[in-house]
């Protein structure tokens, strides 16, 4: 049974492999292995160092910023551009009006807001609004009070109207005054008891005072908290009812702080509700909370919206739209893009197949194109569509490129200008299979005459691969001269998969070229 179980995990194991390494392959170099390319000579203009990359030059593009993975210039024929999707499109100068799309809750205006007190103490008798939700208009009786000390107010009053009235026949001015001023302090008081003007007319007309003074709603609204009830003792600035109009809401959206600069007040908002479907409804942002949440690292954006009928009601969910502040900027697609989070990455097509990575900076987004502040020009092109498999054969290249020499290998010291040469490289078989190969190699010069008595070396580079926690590998093989230009060897190919050959020619210990190629084995 361990026996049986131990070849089953090896067979899983070998399966997860080849597949792993059939889908890197099918990534790294979809449309074909070239094994016949255009090489050159080694420049002059260098020190000792890794060889320039013959069919992809080390140029363009920003310098590559500490800690980030190198890239390299990636050159693809129309036919694989094709086959792997790369698009081209140019850097536009476009007007943007970004747009913010959140969710929000409705909430109550709390410009519109009103609590129902007394300023006395005294006995609720009559109730007329006697549940929560009810609504009411300004004027509405809301509750009758008993109070000792209003009702003795309400006798100073006419009192006072009883004096006024006999020192109206006094021959001295100053009593008639005194009787006024007594009327208007007691008027005065009852006022700022919340009585109103009609109920002190009243009192004032038939001479007697009310023993329970009805109160009256003093807004429009509907009554969301209510502690007043019958036959209840109130105290000075107990609240008895809390009334909200709602003819008018708020919406309070959550908005990611990298948002907030496009939002600005007075924006026009839409909000969508799943209460009615299919139905939007208009408003503006009227304010911008000064604060960022720590944890959601969101900021609070109000808004206002005419509610007529009361159809938004405080505690709905709501869609929100925002529409921020326009201008115009540079754009490309936003798929054009490879953001890292430390680095934004787009490749620039210079024509010929050739595209160069370059370091852009990202400005505001939206659905479709991305602003570029820094890193293009108008005009430019960029490849779109395909871009993570021009990052994946850029990052190859370049560290393809720079890997170390072998041990002893001579060195690229400055020389007189070299002239160019013509390499080509031939597995045997064609494709290699996994173990021993043979490796031909044929080296003329720039006339096509062979060139003899060289010292040719095949150097055949795997880059590591971590999702299947493997290193990168490397093997080395000296070709022997067979005549004619020919050269020939055999070396280990350890594993199937696409491996880069870098073949190195030189003479009496000055490096005269190189040449670049890929095979794929089975």
């Amino acid at each position: 049974m361990c026996a049986r179980r131990v070849v089953i995990v090896a067979v899983v194991v070998t399966i997860a492999v080849a597949v792993a390494a059939t889908a890197y392959v099918f990534r790294r170099h979809l449309g074909g292995t070239p094994i016949v390319g255009r090489f050159v000579a080694p420049r002059t203009d260098v020190g000792p160092g890794p060889l320039p990359y013959a069919d992809m030059p080390m140029t363009g593009g920003a310098p590559t910023p500490a800690g980030e993975a190198p890239r390299g210039d990636v050159t693809i024929d129309a036919r694989r551009q094709q086959l792997i999707g790369v698009r081209v499109a140019a850097v536009q100068r476009i007007v943007l009006s970004s747009t913010v799309r959140t969710t929000g809750v409705v909430r109550y205006d709390e410009t519109r807001q009103t609590d129902v007190n007394v300023k006395l103490d005294g006995w609720i008798r009559d109730l007329y609004v006697d549940y929560t939700g009810q609504s009411v208009r300004h004027g509405d009786r809301l509750f009758t009070l008993y109070s000792p000390e209003l009702l003795a107010t309400q006798n100073e009053f006419l009192l006072a109207l009883s004096s006024r009235e006999q020192m109206q026949t006094s021959q001295v001015a100053d009593a008639r005054e005194y009787g006024e001023r007594l009327v208007d302090a007691a008027r005065q008081r009852l006022a700022l008891w919340d009585l109103s003007p009609e109920q002190i007319a009243t009192i004032e007309q038939t001479r007697q005072p009310l023993s329970a003074v009805t109160f009256t709603a003093p807004a429009n609204g509907f009554v969301v908290e209510k502690q007043a009830v019958r036959g209840m003792h109130v105290m000075p600035g107990q609240t008895l009812y809390k009334l909200a109009d709602l003819s008018t809401v708020w919406i309070e959206a959550d908005v990611y702080e990298q948002e907030i600069a496009t939002v600005r007040v007075g924006a026009p908002a839409t909000v969508s509700l799943d209460a009615y479907p299919g139905q939007n409804f208009a408003g503006r942002a009227i304010y911008i909370y000064p604060y960022v949440d720590e944890n959601s690292r969101t900021a609070k954006v109000r808004m206002q919206f005419a509610n007529p009928g009361g159809r938004l009601r405080p505690g709905m969910f709501a869609h929100v739209e925002l529409r921020g502040a326009s201008g115009s900027g540079l754009t490309i697609p936003a798929d054009a893009v490879l953001d890292s989070g430390k680095e934004q990455i787009v490749f620039v097509a210079e024509g010929d197949g050739v595209f160069s990575p370059r370091h852009v900076t990202a400005g505001r987004r939206t659905a479709d194109v991305v602003e570029i502040t820094q890193g293009l020009k108008e005009g430019e092109q960029v490849a779109t569509g395909a871009a993570f498999f021009l990052d994946s054969e850029s990052q190859l290249r370049a560290g393809v490129q720079n890997y170390e020499p072998p041990a002893g290998a001579p060195s690229s010291a400055p020389s007189a200008p070299a002239e160019r040469l013509n390499i080509t490289f031939r597995p045997q078989p064609d494709p290699p299979r996994t173990g021993e190969s043979t490796f031909e190699v044929t080296v003329k010069d720039s006339s096509g005459k062979p060139l003899a008595d060289a010292e040719v070396t095949a150097t055949l580079f795997m880059p590591a691969m971590p999702t299947m926690n493997m290193p990168a590998m490397r093997s080395e093989t000296t070709l022997a001269p067979t005549g004619n230009g020919n050269y020939r060897g055999t070396g280990q190919v350890v594993m199937t998969g696409r491996w880069d050959v870098t073949v190195n020619v030189s003479k009496g210990g000055e490096r005269l070229g190189t040449g670049q190629f890929a095979l794929t084995a089975k």
